[in-house]
């Protein structure tokens, strides 16, 4: 029986050439991809484009081409060009935008460390830390550059599967010489998947997006891991001793809660929900008075007080708002206050006016008491800073 064939697909995405397979270039994510859920790439254009010249012709060039005043000489050793890949003009683009707009739009002041040269050179000879930097660059464009963004968008969740297979090739030990790239690896990961969950909502249900913040709730926890006793001192020690050391300021634990906060818990104790569930509760609530604290405290582009209660938060916390129980939404709407003072910056956009908006929704008018400084800030002026 002679063997089926099918119409070639120039353009088609690399898996299903790889696969020898019809692809149909539906873009982002071809339709073969999509039903099998694989990784779904296309090739450069500039490459595709390369290769189409060189196919359509087969004649040399002409001599009289090469002009005589440029001496052209064959490499000392040829074969090692070949094994050399050619520069990604991808890739280039994205640590241009890293080093001079990426960074500098997430820190000021006191996290103004991420740029510093001997960051960056740590960065550039980690491999699954650079790639998750690119990503984060990637990121950074698909926002700013909307015209362009799910392009970008799909090269930012390339990089960051390749960094995250790295890392788990490599199954890294905490130890001297690993911490400080693996604290640094957790962070921006931790990041770029809360800008994913906030910026890039999509059109999903209510329930849909809540299962992405806690699975982002629960990487973020997963930090603590990274940042245990056993590595703090030495993290401590590191190129990241001043940060850490401003960060430990920012982040004081006290217990006293503010009159949002005390509100809130006062409302949760009088649920009479059980001492294990109050506990858990309290302890949510505590967490954000102290990222509260440190939003207030630190500058227009600190962003530690967004980032330090999904990190600080406990476990059994992320258990109970998985199951969408009305004080854990309750409490995450508070915290998406925090975002909405934040929302200048593209890393939460509108984020935290989305999660507020949307729980008050789900919840309904029987919830307007627990939900009113939430709903309220809405209207208020941005309190970080000094702004009020």
């Amino acid at each position: 029986m002679p063997r089926r064939t099918h119409k070639k697909s120039r353009n088609g995405c690399l898996e299903c050439k790889r696969r020898h397979i019809k692809c149909d270039e539906k873009q982002p994510i071809c339709s073969n991809c999509r039903s099998s859920e694989r990784s779904c790439e296309y090739a450069d254009p500039f490459i595709r484009a390369a290769h189409s010249r060189s196919s359509k012709s087969s004649t040399p060039s002409p001599a009289g081409l090469v002009t005589n005043d440029i001496p052209l000489r064959s490499p000392a050793h040829p074969s090692s060009l070949s094994d050399s890949p050619p520069v990604n003009m991808l890739h280039a683009e994205l640590f241009f935008n890293l080093v001079n707009y990426t960074l500098s739009s997430l820190s000021e002041g006191e996290t103004a460390w991420l740029g510093a040269p001997e960051v960056m050179r740590m960065v550039v000879s980690t491999p699954y830390l650079i790639n998750q930097m690119l990503a984060m660059s990637a990121l950074h464009l698909s926002i700013v550059r909307p015209e362009n963004g799910e392009w970008y968008r799909r090269h930012a969740a390339h990089l960051q599967t390749h960094a995250l297979e790295i890392y788990n090739q490599r199954r890294l030990e905490v130890n001297q010489e690993s911490n400080v790239p693996l604290f640094l690896f957790s962070c921006i990961l931790g990041m770029h998947t809360l800008c994913d969950v906030l910026v890039h909502r999509e059109e999903t249900s209510f329930d849909t997006f809540i299962e992405r913040f806690v699975r982002c709730l629960k990487l973020q926890i997963g930090i603590r891991v990274v940042i245990s006793s056993t590595t703090w001192q030495s993290l401590r020690e590191s190129i990241l001793r001043k940060p850490l050391q401003d960060g430990a300021i920012l982040f004081e634990w006290d217990t006293k809660l503010g009159p949002e906060c005390a509100g809130l818990l006062r409302l949760v104790e009088g649920a009479k929900l059980g001492d294990s569930i109050t506990s858990i509760y309290r302890g949510a609530i505590q967490a954000l008075q102290v990222s509260m604290n440190a939003a207030l405290k630190a500058s227009l582009k600190n962003i530690g007080g967004v980032t330090g209660w999904p990190v600080i938060v406990s476990p059994e916390y992320a258990e109970h708002l998985a199951m969408q129980r009305p004080e854990a939404l309750v409490i995450l709407a508070h915290y998406a206050v925090i975002l909405h003072w934040h929302r200048h910056l593209w890393l939460f956009g509108d984020g935290g006016r989305f999660l507020i908006e949307s729980i008050s929704r789900h919840l309904g008018p029987s919830w307007a008491e627990w939900l009113e400084w939430p709903n309220r800030s809405l209207s208020e002026p941005i309190r970080l800073g000094g702004m009020s």
